[in-house]
């Protein structure tokens, strides 16, 4: 089975390879907007895309005699969260929020970075 992977995952990490993992192991990184074309002999494999504590869901690809495209990007959702937490920066002094009113709202961004560290990045089937 061949497998045709690029990454696009825009600015978010462009200096640091991205480790792609087969059956959860070291198979090859993939750096910005790179794409590496792989062959694999086996019939079913388990694909996941990791850069330290951030981890996509991973996908099972089954060899049916075509090449497979993948594509890996960001999560929609943590982009969406890191544009409101800049703009949250700028509301922080209009808001007059105060120290206890700071650390809620940094509880909650917090909790919500850890709950999508394994959904960081998407794997997706090009066609």
């Amino acid at each position: 089975m061949k497998i045709r992977c690029t990454r696009n995952t825009g600015f978010y990490g462009m200096g640091s390879p991205i480790e792609i993992r087969k059956d959860n192991q070291k198979w090859f990184y993939l750096s910005h907007n790179e794409t590496k074309q792989i062959e694999t002999s086996e019939r079913e494999c388990t694909i996941q895309g990791k850069f330290f504590f951030m981890k996509s869901e991973p996908i099972t690809l089954i060899d049916n005699g075509q090449d497979v495209n993948l594509e890996i990007t960001m999560n929609p959702t943590l982009i969406l969260v890191y544009v409101i937490l800049f703009v949250g920066m700028f509301l922080i002094p209009v808001l007059h929020l105060n120290l206890i009113g700071i650390l809620l709202l940094l509880i909650i961004y917090f909790i919500f970075v850890f709950s999508m560290f394994n959904k960081a990045y998407v794997i997706k089937e090009k066609i």
